[in-house]
């Protein structure tokens, strides 16, 4: 994956929430842009999860992203930090 690509994603306005694909077919959720990050390189992104464990990763390793289903507008968004 590229991470001009990936800068994209993150960025997006408005957010939408994505999955990262590793090699290896696990899926890391992203619901919110804080939960991950790019370096400035390019070459290694941060990713963390609601208990704080936190994965560095090669980008270029990275199989691609899978977007989530757009919350329709006027609805209300899940709350990414896992409370009500």
């Amino acid at each position: 994956m590229r991470a001009e690509s990936l800068r994209e994603v993150v960025r997006a306005q408005p957010f939408r929430p994505f999955s990262l694909i590793l090699a290896n077919g696990e899926r890391l959720p992203v619901p919110h842009p804080e939960w991950v990050w790019l370096l400035p390189a390019g070459r290694t992104i941060g990713w963390s999860d609601q208990d704080e464990r936190v994965k560095l990763l090669d980008v270029g390793l990275l199989l691609g992203v899978e977007m989530d289903m757009p919350i329709p507008a006027g609805s209300i968004a899940p709350n990414p930090d896992g409370g009500e």
